[in-house]
């Protein structure tokens, strides 16, 4: 059975919807500061991306057994590369998911699929959503294949290790260039002041993108790949 959730009736507009289930599995909108936590303290990067606008919780019987959040990408405006005519309001990034795993099967892929129902009703603007699967921790994105997201190839991308602390490789641009705050903060501060005790990491992320629109998927302007699979990790 699958439904949503609407939030308090209002005396302007109709209610909200907040959430949507999946048999016994719910997503539902939750305080950035509640999924900051579960993310911080379950995700394997142990960090929050700043930017993500929207926070789910994710409940298997109504228990909290995780968070994902969506938000801009890294740099907003790389989705015209992706998708012809993208602009930043247009798309999202999966920016951090985590759940138990101690959980019934399929329960992520229904999960995502609850949230991007609940996109489709809150952003109608947006038509599509990208996310990544990395290689820093042998994911290959299966859950996302498991959502027929399409896969889109794969890229590098550098990080440093230092004292079991990750950290990419665009936080060692100057704050001026990054006007949002990604690049400074004493996180980064402290990892410049380290940065000569650092290992260097070179690793794979696979790209897979969801359309919610069909237009938008003409316009795709990467190569739709089979996809990877346990070779494809070195």
């Amino acid at each position: 059975m699958r439904s949503f959730t609407y939030g308090p009736p209002t005396l302007f507009g109709p209610q909200e919807v907040i959430g949507a289930s999946s048999g016994d599995v719910r997503v539902e909108l939750i305080p950035k500061e509640d999924a900051d936590e579960i993310i911080r303290s379950g995700h394997y990067s142990g960090s929050v991306v700043w930017s993500s606008n929207l926070h789910f919780g994710v409940f298997v019987c109504d228990v909290l057994i995780g968070a994902m959040q969506f938000g801009p990408a890294m740099n907003p405006a790389s989705g015209a590369r992706v998708v012809e005519g993208s602009t930043p309001d247009t798309w999202l990034e999966l920016n951090r998911l985590w759940l138990m795993d101690e959980k019934p099967d399929n329960t992520t892929s229904r999960a995502i699929s609850c949230a991007l129902r609940v996109i489709r009703q809150r952003k109608p603007q947006v038509a599509w959503v990208q996310s990544f699967a990395d290689e820093r921790c042998g994911k290959l994105g299966g859950v996302y294949q498991a959502c027929s997201f399409l896969y889109c190839g794969e890229h590098t991308a550098i990080f440093y290790e230092i004292d079991g602390e990750w950290f990419h490789k665009s936080m060692l641009s100057r704050p001026s260039v990054d006007k949002r705050g990604w690049r400074s903060g004493p996180k980064v501060a402290w990892f410049k002041q380290n940065q000569d005790r650092a290992v260097v990491h070179t690793f794979r992320q696979f790209r897979y993108v969801k359309f919610l629109r069909s237009s938008a998927q003409r316009r795709l302007l990467l190569p739709i790949l089979p996809y990877p699979k346990a070779s494809a990790v070195r």
